[in-house]
């Protein structure tokens, strides 16, 4: 080979694939999960977030298996990657792989394919941590380098701070249970931390009493006795201003309106109360499928005493009550009062069929009424006797639907008196309704 065609074959080699920026890999690294909340029901946290459905790049679907669950109690919540080691894992999420469409058989449907257990891309995600008193107790997180240079700077060369003007000092900081959340790749690579989602560890408001509950046809009421140590709102009214000399009443300025006290832990919010209906408990057959309780009633209430609209006889239902602080910015929801139960019955009787009135025919009476208007009526029944005053008895052995009726069975030229009652799901049975008279041809 000549010398020329050797120093061609090295240029077209070296200039092979150089052309061009070069191309940025692939990351396959799930984003970030946002939108981490927290919220403490009693001695359980609930963490709720969203399951990433895109990569850190923004491509589509995630490449997500697992996602990982992060706590640490301090004073202070992780901001460094040195702090964040110190947190443990209190919970592993798997997510579910994405199968492939099912392929019918012989022209036949697919069979299902069952689903694993975990959690879907997209989904929100809950994880529960049941606090234990070793979650109460805080750890010092290793300082923040910043923090440090900070703290050296304050610091003269011999050893002392400097003295500076005499100011209050901050308010004190308790021990918060901090979360965050990171999400795996199949080949172990972690997406960078969550946000922290801080929950206060501060004891609360005990429970209340036992719930006690009644209903009528429309209704059930829940009525409870407060919490022992409820809190109260403690108002502070601002000194009223001065009075000037002279100064006729249009010119003097009223004080400001009261203002609600805050101390340094609680602030001086009232008590609240969130009832909750928990008739059907059963746990979910998927332990991934996590569910923070849901409260009846749509917001804390004050009062203690919740109505529910609507009632259906004859299944159980059992309540109980937590109260509600506000610590700091943050809700804390408290333990529960005992549980109360109950079954109720329908005992409410139908009102009385008005308007009853009766036409005689040849060989029959026809008689006609207003239709009830209450939901569960079953039907009616026709009562009879023979006139002056006779004592009526039904001549239905089974309750009609509909408000008329055709009574074949009379003797021509005999004075009959009807009245018709209406009749319940339950069987409980309405007063009579008017009476009438009427004889047969």
């Amino acid at each position: 080979m000549s010398r020329v065609a050797i120093l061609f074959a090295i240029v077209a080699a070296t200039a092979c694939g150089s052309k061009g920026p070069p191309l940025a890999p692939f990351v396959r690294v799930p984003a970030t999960v946002a939108n981490v909340t927290g919220l403490r029901i009693g001695n359980d946290v609930f963490v709720s977030f969203p399951v990433p459905a895109a990569n850190v790049d923004g491509r589509q679907p995630a490449d997500i298996v697992a996602l990982e669950v992060y706590a640490v109690t301090s004073s202070q919540p992780p901001a460094t990657d040195e702090q964040r080691e110190v947190a443990s894992l209190v919970a592993t999420v798997p997510v579910r792989p994405i199968l492939p469409e099912p392929v019918p058989v012989n022209g036949s449907a697919p069979p299902p394919i069952p689903l694993p257990p975990g959690v879907d891309r997209g989904a929100t995600a809950v994880v529960r941590e049941t606090l234990t008193s070793e979650a109460y107790v805080p750890v010092e997180l290793p300082i923040d380098p910043r923090e440090r240079v900070l703290r050296e700077l304050k610091t003269d060369s011999e050893g002392y701070v400097p003295v500076g003007p005499l100011v209050a000092p901050p308010p004190t900081r308790f021990p918060r249970r901090h979360y965050f959340v990171v999400g795996v790749s199949p080949r172990g690579r972690k997406s960078d931390p969550s946000g922290v989602v801080s929950v206060p560890l501060e004891a609360v408001t005990s429970a209340p009493g036992t719930p006690k509950l009644d209903f009528d046809e429309k209704q059930l009421t829940v009525t409870w006795p407060p919490s022992p140590d409820a809190r109260t709102s403690t108002i502070v009214p601002p000194p009223a201003p001065p009075k000037p000399l002279n100064a006729s009443p249009s010119t003097v300025k009223l004080p400001t309106p009261p203002l609600t006290a805050r101390s340094l832990g609680f602030n001086t919010e009232a008590t609240l109360y969130h009832l909750y209906d928990v008739s059907s408990n059963a746990s979910p057959s998927d332990p991934y499928a996590i569910v923070a309780p849901a409260a009846a009633t749509p917001a804390p209430v004050a009062v203690t005493e919740f109505v529910i609209p609507r009632i259906v006889f004859g299944v159980e239902r059992c309540f109980e009550v937590r109260p509600v602080d506000k610590v700091g910015e943050a809700t804390v929801i408290g333990p529960a009062s005992p549980r109360a139960c109950i079954t109720p019955a329908d005992t409410f009787a139908p009102v009385a069929p008005k308007s009853l009135a009766a036409i005689a025919g040849a060989g029959s009476i026809n008689l006609i009424w207003d239709a009830n208007t209450e939901s569960d009526v079953n039907g009616y029944h026709v009562l009879r006797g023979e006139a002056p005053g006779a004592t009526l008895q039904a001549i239905t052995s089974e309750p009609v639907a509909a408000a008329t009726y055709r009574d074949e069975t009379v003797t021509p030229g005999t004075r009959y008196v009807y009245a018709v009652i209406a009749v319940d799901r339950a069987g409980n049975r309405s007063p009579e309704s008017n009476r009438v008279e009427e004889t047969a041809r």
